[in-house]
């Protein structure tokens, strides 16, 4: 997953004298953007969530359902699980 990280400054442009070779916007610049900003996105989960909420807190990820954790993993990959787990096949 990554996030998408501005390349080219364009507003540091308009601060540039007129003339200035690198005040012109150019095309490779304004695609590098928007392949990074592709990139982002692609590589991001897609849904949304109307009754369940990830949040990260200190060293855990909170599994929340209508505002309530109901789960919670660390960060060496322990699950604990608030309520019965229901399973199908081996545990």
């Amino acid at each position: 997953m990554s996030n998408y990280t501005k390349t080219t400054n364009f507003a540091a442009k308009d601060a540039l004298s007129p003339g200035n070779a690198s005040k012109v916007v150019k095309g490779t610049e304004i695609d590098t953007e928007f392949t990074n900003i592709q990139t982002a996105i692609a590589s991001k989960a897609d849904g949304t969530f109307t009754n369940f909420s990830f949040v990260e807190s200190g060293s855990y990820l909170y599994i929340r359902a209508s505002g309530t954790d109901v789960m919670k993993i660390d960060t060496s990959g322990n699950l604990t699980v608030l309520g019965n787990i229901v399973a199908n096949g081996t545990v």
